[in-house]
């Protein structure tokens, strides 16, 4: 089983137990950034990379488990941020 096939397990495990759900920031975090300050700058990239998996802390009881990669998602979010008007304090 590879890293990417475990993802639907760590997010549904993390709607019971949260802690678990550092598990898949801990693999994303980084590639997520890295994305981010390519297309907005590292000091803006800083603050959407957090706001990226507080959206998907928020949303995991909707994440679709039959996806086995979390990456997608999380590069939708990061897209989606990306092109969202920004909030006041930005």
């Amino acid at each position: 089983m590879t890293a990417h096939q475990d993802d639907a397990a760590i997010i549904e495990a993390s709607r019971s137990d949260p802690e678990r759900f550092g598990i898949i920031f801990g693999r994303y975090f980084a590639e997520i950034h890295r994305y981010l300050a390519r297309r907005v700058g590292v000091r803006v990239a800083d603050d959407l990379s957090a706001e990226v998996f507080l959206a998907a802390f928020s949303q995991r009881q909707r994440y679709d488990v039959s996806r086995d990669c979390a990456r997608p998602w999380l590069f939708g979010i990061a897209t989606n941020l990306i092109g969202a008007p920004p909030a006041s304090g930005r």
